[in-house]
């Protein structure tokens, strides 16, 4: 894979990391930190983000480039009580 179809990959499942945040849970979010390990190890993309304009909510998401299925999110303590505030339960 070059370093254009690379690019390409990342792009469409940023798109996808940055529709589900605001599709699932209503919020605009930029992403500050991409990687994408080689093919062979993961087919994931890692991103790490902040909703816009609180850089104290943050997230962590992965994204399968394949098949642009949603993983492994986690969030801050500050985006957990937005989160909370919009209706959404507590993770146990």
């Amino acid at each position: 894979m070059n370093k254009d179809e690379d690019a390409e990959l990342v792009s469409k499942a940023k798109a996808t990391a940055i529709k589900h945040m605001k599709d699932e849970y209503g919020l605009d979010v930029e992403i500050t930190y991409e990687h994408k390990l080689p093919t062979y190890v993961s087919n994931k993309i890692d991103f790490k983000g902040n909703v816009k304009e609180h850089q104290e909510q943050t997230f962590d998401i992965a994204v399968d480039y394949k098949t642009q299925e949603i993983s492994n999110f986690l969030y801050s303590p500050e985006l957990k009580d937005v989160l909370i505030e919009k209706g959404y339960k507590k993770r146990e």
